[in-house]
């Protein structure tokens, strides 16, 4: 009797598969798109901060507004009033955020 081979694959030669294609990750690099003067945007980022950091500042910075004008106390329609409270609330909740974390970082 001869012996026949026939040759057997059940499985894939090669078992790697792209799970997110044409997408990249840099822990310092993010390009959130087209600005109209990168270098200028680059420096600010480095300088100022990030814009994280910029939007908290001015979120800050309007809430002392609004606290100082009484804002919440003028003759403000329903749909304003909605947004500044709405507004006030998201600083608040970043504030508790915050002091959470920065609380835990300090008992370390």
């Amino acid at each position: 009797m001869s012996n026949v081979s026939i040759p057997l694959q059940l499985a894939p030669s090669n078992l790697s598969q792209s799970i997110l294609p044409n997408w990249g990750f840099s822990f310092f690099n993010i390009n959130l798109g087209s600005s109209s003067n990168p270098e200028i945007e680059q420096e600010v980022l480095e300088k100022v901060g990030s814009y994280g950091k910029q939007i908290g500042r001015l979120s800050e910075a309007l809430e002392v507004v609004i606290s100082k004008l009484d804002l919440l106390e003028k003759d403000l329609t329903t749909e304003e009033k909605d947004a500044v409270i709405k507004f006030l609330g998201d600083v608040a909740e970043v504030r508790s955020i915050k002091n959470r974390i920065n609380g835990s970082e300090n008992n370390r």
